[in-house]
C-alpha cells in the first residue's frame, strides 16, 4: 500500500472513535471486536499480535521443499471451483514463476473464485503438503508491482487473538485502517523527556512496528517501548500508592517495648533463624515508626512466617492495641490460633489497665496470657457477641479469622496491626476494608509461596519485603521422587510401611469429579480406591475437597490432626498451611497439571516433624514430556526460590501466585521472565517521576489518569481514586 493509497484511505477517525466506524468494520461487525475487548479504533491499535509469522523467505517454486514456511511470486495460471463429496466447495489454483508451478488448494473457499483470477500476480506464504506436493490454506495476496507494502504474505505477518466471525485478513486489514487513521494521535503517556532519556521507540512508530514490523530489530523496539508503557503506569499506581500510605497522620507507632516478645522468644522449643531474627528486625522497626507499614513476608515453606507474625503481634498487644490475622480458610484460622496459643501458653502478663491505651507498663508479672481468640463464619453466636464486645471496648486481643474479620459486627476500634496470611487469596478490596477499621493499621502479608524478584516488582512493589530462606533445624529430611501409574503397587506398599511406623500419608488429586476424563483421578474414586485396598484395611482414609460444607473440613481435618485419620485424600485445599509433624507421606497424582510453585506448597505438607519423609510425583498417562521434565526439577531442589524462577520461566506469570486476585490485570505484552531489566528501569523511572510531581505536570496527565483508573482503579481506591 503506498503512501497515496494510505492518504486517500484514511478517514477522519479519532482514537476514541467507536470501532464501528472504522471502514469495513460497520455497526454488523463491531459486535465480533468488542468480543475481543476492542470497542475503539485506539483498543485496535492495542489489539497486540501473540506472534508473527515469518514470510520473508521468497523462493523459486521450483525449490519448495515440505516441511517449512516459504513465500513465492507468480502468476495465477489456473483457477477452478471445486465440489467436494460432502458438498462442500472448496477452490484451487496453480501458480508459476519462471522456475516451475505449485498449486494451491483452499477448503471451502469457494468464493476466492473472485480475487484468484487467472493471469493476476500473487504472493503465496505457506508449507508444501508431502504427500499432495501442494500449499494448503497458504496466506496470499494480490500484488502489482510492490512488494515492499504486502500485509498478510512476504513479510514478518502479524497472528493477532481472533474470535470467530473475524478472519486473520479482515483483522490484519482492519489494523492497517486504524494504523494509517490515527497511529499518530494516540496521546503518549510518557513525557517525551523520560521517552529520549529512556531511548524509547516514539508511540506511533512502536505500534506500527508491533504489527508490520519492517524487520525483527523493529519488532524488538516495538515490543520493548509497548512493555515500557505496561509496566511503567504499574510502577507508577504502585507508587502513588506507596506515597499515599506513607503520609504523615495515617498511621500511628504501634510497637511496645519488646519485654512480652522476648519472654515468648526465650520459652520456644527451636532457635530463631538468622532470617527470622532479620525479619522481625524490619518488621519492629516499621511497627515504631508513624506510618503505615506494607511489608510482605515471603518465606519458603516450613520457613516459620507464623512466629515472626506472632513476634510482631506481641509488640503490638504490649502497647494496648488490637491485631486481626486473616487466613484464606476456616481451617488454617482455627489451625493458626491453636498453634499461637500454644507458643504463648506459659506466658503471664499484666492484665491491661485502661484497655486499649497504651501504657508502656505491660510487665509479665501478672496473671493473663496474651489473649488470643479465634473468630470465623461458624463460631458460635454467643461467642461471636462476646468477641465483638471485647473488640468494641477496645481490648487488646489478637484475633484470628477469616473473611469473617472483614464484616461490619465486628468492630476493632483499636486495629492497629492486620497480618494477611497467603496474600494472593484476599484481594486488595478486602485489605482495604479491614483497613478501614480503624486508623489505616501496619500491614504485614505473609506469602508461602516464594517469589521471583521480578514478580515481586510489579506485583507488589507498593510493599517492602523479608525474606525466609533458611529452614529451622530439627526437620527431617525430604526426599522427592517421581514415578509412573504402573509403580502404584509399590508406591501403596511403601505408604503402608510408613503407617505402620505410626506417620500418616497424603494423597493429592487435581479435580473432585471425574468429569469424563479418565486420567485424572477424582478424590472420590480415589477414595474409594484406596478404601478397599488390602495394604490400607487396618487404617482410616480420609475425605478433604472444597465442596464439602465448613463443618465437615473441620471434622477430617481435626481427625487427621489426632492420627485417628492417617490417610488422607485432599484437593490442593491443604496446600497452604496445614501442620501435621506426623504426615510423612505425599503421593500427589497427575502431577504434570499442577505448577512447580504449587507442587512445592503441597510438598511442604511434609517433612515438617524430625522424621524422614517421601513425596512422590505421579505424572498422568498423558503427561508430555515437557510436564515430566519439570517434574524432575522437583527432584533436584528443594529451594522455592529457585522453583518459582523456574516456574516463572516455563509458564509465565499467567495465573501463577493469583495474579487476577491481586485487583491488577494481567500484562498484553510485557513479559516478566525476559523483561526483568525493563522492569527495573521502570520501576525507577516511575519513582522519580512521581516523586518530582513530573507526571502530574504532564499535559495529558488526565487522559493517563482515566487509563490507571480503569485498568488499576481497585489498588488505587485509596490513592488516585480518593
Amino acid at each position: 500500500m503506498t503512501a497515496a493509497t494510505r492518504s486517500h484511505a484514511a478517514p477522519p477517525l479519532a482514537p476514541d472513535t467507536r470501532i464501528q466506524f472504522l471502514p469495513g468494520v460497520g455497526p454488523r461487525r463491531a459486535p465480533l471486536f468488542e468480543k475481543l475487548g476492542i470497542g475503539t479504533v485506539e483498543d485496535l491499535l492495542r489489539h497486540v499480535p501473540r506472534t508473527w509469522l515469518d514470510a520473508r523467505q521468497f523462493v523459486p517454486i521450483a525449490q519448495l521443499r515440505p516441511g517449512a514456511l516459504f513465500t513465492v511470486r507468480g502468476e495465477v495460471k489456473q483457477a477452478v471451483a471445486l465440489r467436494s463429496r460432502g458438498g462442500r466447495t472448496d477452490f484451487t489454483c496453480s501458480v508459476a514463476d519462471e522456475s516451475g508451478v505449485v498449486s494451491a488448494y483452499f477448503f471451502g473457499q469457494s468464493f476466492l473464485a473472485r480475487t484468484l483470477r487467472k493471469g493476476l500476480q500473487v504472493v503465496l506464504s505457506g508449507e508444501v503438503d508431502p504427500l499432495e506436493r501442494r500449499m494448503v490454506n497458504p496466506m496470499f495476496e494480490v500484488v502489482e508491482e510492490e512488494v515492499a507494502d504486502l500485509l498478510h504474505v512476504g513479510r514478518l505477518v502479524p497472528v493477532h487473538p481472533l474470535t470467530k466471525g473475524i478472519s486473520a485478513r479482515g483483522l490484519r486489514q482492519a489494523v492497517r485502517r486504524a494504523l494509517d487513521a490515527v497511529a499518530s494521535q494516540v496521546i503518549d503517556p510518557l513525557p517525551e523527556s523520560v521517552r529520549v532519556a529512556e531511548s524509547l521507540a516514539p508511540l506511533g512508530e512502536a505500534f506500527e512496528n508491533i504489527h508490520f514490523p519492517i524487520d525483527d530489530a523493529a519488532l524488538e523496539r516495538a515490543r520493548s517501548r509497548l512493555a515500557f508503557d505496561e509496566l511503567f503506569e504499574l510502577q507508577v499506581v504502585l507508587e502513588l500508592r506507596r506515597q499515599f500510605l506513607a503520609q504523615e497522620g495515617r498511621g500511628l507507632i504501634s510497637a511496645g517495648p519488646g519485654v512480652l516478645a522476648i519472654e515468648v522468644q526465650r520459652r520456644l522449643p527451636f532457635e530463631l533463624t538468622a532470617d527470622q531474627t532479620k525479619a522481625i528486625h524490619e518488621i519492629v522497626e516499621d511497627l515504631r515508626r508513624p506510618l503505615p507499614m506494607h511489608r510482605i513476608l515471603v518465606g519458603d515453606v516450613g520457613s516459620g512466617k507464623t512466629i515472626v507474625a506472632l513476634m510482631a503481634a506481641l509488640h503490638v498487644l504490649e502497647a494496648g492495641h488490637q491485631v486481626a490475622f486473616m487466613a484464606p480458610t476456616e481451617i488454617l484460622a482455627r489451625q493458626h490460633a491453636q498453634t499461637l496459643t500454644r507458643f504463648v501458653a506459659d506466658v503471664s502478663v499484666v492484665a491491661h489497665a485502661g484497655a486499649g491505651k497504651p501504657s508502656g507498663n505491660f510487665g509479665l508479672a501478672g496473671v493473663a496470657g496474651p489473649p488470643i481468640v479465634a473468630l470465623t463464619g461458624s463460631t458460635p453466636a454467643a461467642e461471636r457477641k462476646a468477641i465483638a464486645a471485647r473488640l468494641a471496648a477496645g481490648e487488646p486481643l489478637l484475633v484470628v479469622g477469616t473473611h469473617a474479620l472483614l464484616e461490619d459486627r465486628v468492630p476493632m476500634p483499636e486495629l492497629a496491626l492486620a497480618i494477611v496470611d497467603e496474600q494472593h487469596r484476599f484481594g486488595v478490596r478486602q485489605r482495604a476494608t479491614l483497613a478501614k477499621k480503624g486508623v489505616i493499621p501496619d500491614v504485614l502479608v505473609l506469602s508461602a509461596t516464594p517469589i521471583p524478584r521480578t514478580l515481586a516488582l510489579a506485583r507488589y512493589g507498593d510493599l517492602d519485603m523479608s525474606e525466609l530462606r533458611s529452614r529451622p533445624d530439627g526437620r527431617g529430611r525430604l526426599v522427592t521422587r517421581v514415578t509412573g501409574e504402573e509403580k502404584f503397587p509399590q508406591v501403596i506398599e511403601f505408604m503402608a510401611k510408613e503407617l505402620v511406623q505410626g506417620r500418616q500419608a497424603f494423597v493429592v488429586v487435581p479435580l473432585i469429579e471425574d468429569a469424563g476424563r479418565n486420567d485424572v483421578k477424582a478424590a472420590e474414586a480415589e477414595w474409594t480406591r484406596l478404601s478397599q485396598h488390602p495394604l490400607l484395611a487396618p487404617y482410616r482414609v480420609g475425605l478433604l475437597h472444597g465442596r464439602l460444607k465448613s463443618d465437615a473440613k473441620r471434622d477430617v481435618m481435626e481427625s487427621f490432626v489426632r492420627n485417628e485419620v492417617q490417610v488422607l485424600v485432599a484437593t490442593t485445599v491443604i496446600e497452604v498451611g496445614i501442620d501435621v509433624p506426623n504426615a510423612t507421606f505425599m503421593l500427589v497424582l497427575d502431577a504434570d497439571r499442577f505448577g512447580l510453585s504449587q507442587l512445592h506448597q503441597l510438598r511442604g505438607r511434609v517433612g515438617r516433624g524430625a522424621h524422614r519423609s517421601v513425596c512422590v510425583l505421579v505424572p498422568g498417562r498423558a503427561a508430555t514430556p515437557i510436564g515430566r521434565e519439570r517434574l524432575e526439577v522437583m527432584v533436584r531442589t528443594r529451594d522455592g526460590f529457585e522453583l518459582a524462577e523456574a516456574d516463572l520461566r516455563l509458564r509465565g506469570e499467567g495465573d501463577l501466585w493469583g495474579v487476577r486476585q491481586s485487583g491488577l490485570p494481567r500484562f498484553r505484552i510485557a513479559d516478566l521472565s525476559r523483561d526483568r531489566a525493563l522492569l527495573e528501569r521502570a520501576r525507577v523511572v516511575a519513582a522519580r517521576v512521581v516523586m518530582e510531581d513530573r507526571l502530574l505536570a504532564h499535559p495529558e496527565f488526565q487522559t493517563l489518569r482515566n487509563r490507571l483508573l480503569e485498568r488499576y482503579r481497585e489498588p488505587l481506591e485509596l490513592a488516585l481514586a480518593g
